[in-house]
C-alpha cells in the first residue's frame, strides 16, 4: 500500500501541478484515508507488506513513462539541452521497459542484468536533472530569485536575512518579499554556487540532494535486505517520480529536507543515534515544519533505544540545528523571526491550494482569500490535532518499527497539509517521499544493530 500511495500522490501531482481541483483533492484524500486506516487497523496486513521486485519495476516504468510523456517543465526554452533532456528520459524509459525481462533469467544472471539496467536508469535520471538547469535557466518563481539573491548577499559578506528583496509578483499575493528559508538551505546552496564559480543557480544543490537521497535509500535498504535489487529500484522509483523535474525547475527546497531525513533514517536503522540527530538538526535548520519529523523520530528513538539514545539523538539535533540558525538571527532576532516564521504563519489561506480546506471553502461558497480567512479557524485545528494523535499512537504502539515511524511522518504531513493555509506541489512531493521509504522497509521487526547488511530474505 505505501508504494501504491507513492504512485497515487505522484500521479495526482502530475496532472494537477499541485493546484486545486475537486477531483485532485478527492483522489489525494482517498489515498491518505486508505493508507491511514490500513496502518492504524492492520499495520502488518498484506497490503502494507514490502512490495515484490516486480512492483518496484512497475513503479519505475510508470514514472519514466509519465516523464517521457511530459517532463512537466513550464519555463523550458528551445535550446539543445531541452532535446537532450527528452532524449535522456526516453533512454531511461527504454531501459526500464526491459527490466521485466531480467526476471526470466535464473540467478545470478537475473541479479546482474537487473542491477545493470536499474543502475543505468538511475544515472540517466540524475543526468536529466542537470539538463533541467540548462533547459529552464530562469524560472519565474520567488524561491529561485530570493535564493539566488540571498547567496549573492552571503558572498558579499552580508546577512541575507537582514537585506531587502524584490516582489516579482508586483503585489498580486499576500506575500512579504524576503528570504524565508532557514540557514541550512542558504549554506548548502551557497556551497554549490561556490563550486560552480559564481554561476549562482541554487538548483544545482538540489541535484546534489537527490544524489544523497539515492545513496541513502540504497544504504537504508541494505540494512534490511540481503540483495541490492530492491534498494536500487527504490532509488530509481524516487528519481522517476513524474513530477520531480517540475519540482526541481521551481527550485523548491524540500528535496534538501528529504535528503537530510533520508540520511537520518539510514543512521537510525544502524542505531547511530547522534549521527542521526545531526541529520535531523540539518533538516530542522532547512525548513520550519521539519520539527514534526523530528518529534516523531524522537519518540521512535526513545521507544526503540531507550532514554540515553533519545538524549543523544535530541542533543545532537538541537545542538546542530541551533548552531546553524543562531548566528544568522543574533543581529536582529525580530527581523529574522518575522521573515522565517511570521511570513508563513500570518499568510492568508490560498483558495487554489490542493487541500480539503480549499475544497470545503469552494463547496460552501467562501472560496476567496478573505472568505477562507474568516472560516479557516473552524477547520485549521484539524491538521495539528491529527499530528498530535499520530504522536500518541506511535508512543503507545508496542515495539514500533522504523517503518511505522516513517509512515506516520508521511501521514502526519499529509493530513497537516490537507488543512493548511497553503498546500502545493512541493508539499505533497515531500509527503510521497515518506511513503516510498516506508514501502522499502518490511513490516517485520527492525534488525539488531549488528545485523548489517540485512536480516530479511
Amino acid at each position: 500500500m505505501p508504494l501504491l500511495a507513492f504512485l497515487g500522490v505522484s500521479i495526482v501531482l502530475t496532472f494537477s501541478h499541485g493546484h486545486y481541483g475537486p477531483s485532485f483533492v478527492i483522489g489525494l484524500t482517498g489515498v491518505l484515508v486508505s493508507l491511514t486506516a490500513i496502518e492504524l487497523k492492520r499495520p502488518k496486513s498484506v497490503l502494507n507488506g514490502a512490495p515484490p521486485t516486480l512492483m518496484w519495476i512497475a513503479a519505475v516504468i510508470v514514472g519514466t513513462f509519465l516523464l517521457g510523456s511530459n517532463s512537466q517543465l513550464i519555463y523550458a526554452q528551445q535550446v539543445p539541452e531541452t532535446k537532450s533532456l527528452v532524449n535522456s528520459i526516453i533512454a531511461a524509459l527504454a531501459l526500464a521497459s526491459l527490466m521485466p525481462l531480467a526476471l526470466l533469467f535464473g540467478k545470478p544472471w537475473r541479479t546482474r542484468v537487473l542491477l545493470v539496467l536499474t543502475g543505468a536508469v538511475v544515472l540517466l535520471l540524475l543526468v536529466t536533472r542537470r539538463h533541467v538547469l540548462w533547459a529552464s535557466p530562469q524560472p519565474f518563481i520567488d524561491v529561485w530569485t530570493s535564493s539566488v539573491q540571498a547567496v549573492k548577499y552571503f558572498f558579499d559578506g552580508k546577512n541575507p536575512y537582514m537585506e531587502n528583496y524584490v516582489d516579482i509578483y508586483g503585489g498580486r499575493y499576500d506575500y512579504i518579499p524576503s528570504f524565508p528559508y532557514l540557514p541550512m538551505w542558504l549554506l548548502w546552496s551557497s556551497l554549490f554556487a561556490w563550486f560552480g564559480k559564481g554561476a549562482m543557480d541554487v538548483r544545482a544543490s538540489l541535484v546534489g540532494a537527490d544524489v544523497i537521497i539515492t545513496a541513502a535509500l540504497v544504504g537504508l535498504g541494505r540494512v534490511y535486505w540481503k540483495e541490492w535489487e530492491r534498494p536500487l529500484l527504490a532509488a530509481a522509483a524516487w528519481l522517476a517520480c513524474p513530477i520531480s523535474l517540475f519540482v526541481l525547475e521551481q527550485s523548491w527546497i524540500d528535496t534538501l529536507l528529504s535528503a537530510a531525513l533520508a540520511l537520518s533514517f539510514w543512521f537510525l536503522a544502524r542505531r547511530w543515534w547522534w549521527q542521526a540527530g545531526l541529520a535531523v538538526g540539518a533538516a530542522v535548520a532547512t525548513k520550519q515544519y521539519a520539527v514534526i519529523a523530528g518529534g516523531l523520530l524522537l519518540i521512535w528513538v526513545w521507544r526503540s533505544g531507550g532514554k540515553q539514545a533519545a538524549l543523544r539523538f535530541f542533543g545532537a539535533a538541537a545542538g546542530f540545528g541551533l548552531a546553524l540558525i543562531v548566528p544568522f538571527m543574533l543581529s536582529d532576532p525580530a527581523r529574522f523571526t518575522k521573515f522565517t516564521l511570521s511570513s508563513w504563519a500570518d499568510a492568508k489561506p490560498r483558495p487554489d491550494s490542493l487541500s480539503l480546506a480549499a475544497l470545503i471553502a469552494h463547496s460552501l461558497d467562501f472560496g476567496t482569500p478573505e472568505g477562507m480567512q474568516e472560516h479557516y479557524a473552524k477547520i485549521g485545528w484539524i491538521g495539528p490535532a491529527v499530528v498530535l494523535a499520530l504522536l500518541v499512537v506511535l508512543w503507545r504502539r508496542k515495539a514500533p518499527t522504523l517503518r511505522s515511524a516513517i509512515l506516520f511522518i508521511g501521514l502526519a504531513y499529509g493530513w497537516m497539509f490537507e488543512f493548511a493555509r497553503q498546500a502545493f506541489c512541493n508539499y505533497y512531493h515531500f509527503v510521497a517521499f515518506f511513503f516510498l521509504v516506508a514501502a522499502l522497509l518490511p513490516t517485520l521487526k527492525d534488525p539488531p544493530p549488528a545485523a548489517v547488511p540485512a536480516v530479511v530474505k
